[in-house]
């Protein structure tokens, strides 16, 4: 298994239920909304995730695959960390040609 996600892997997150994931589980993309703009610090924090980052109006949009819920909830704790707020997580399985994500910049924040 690919270490190099570890610092997102094995957080605990007070959600009062359990999510378990099998060996071979697709990776899944998902598309996270957040308040504001993201601090430098924390995309640079997130750099080994790929996420691919836009910088909008009202906030930010990263789409990225994780490997696991365990490596989302990691990303997510650490955007609650940075006081981050978070708007909406959305789980794609795939993008179709009606659906296909913005034209996106990867890992740099916009701005700072």
């Amino acid at each position: 298994m690919d270490d190099r996600h570890d610092g997102f892997r094995g957080r605990d997150v007070a959600s009062g239920s359990r999510t378990i994931m099998t060996r071979g589980a697709e990776r899944l993309t998902y598309e996270i909304r957040v308040r504001g703009e993201l601090p430098d610090a924390l995309v640079a924090a997130m750099a080994a995730l790929n996420l691919n980052i836009e910088q909008t109006a009202n906030g930010a949009i990263l789409v990225g695959v994780f490997r696991d819920q365990a490596e989302l909830h990691g990303a997510l704790q650490a955007m609650q960390d940075f006081g981050v707020e978070l708007v909406e997580v959305r789980q794609r399985s795939s993008w179709t040609s009606d659906n296909d994500p913005p034209t996106m910049r990867t890992g740099a924040s916009s701005g700072n």
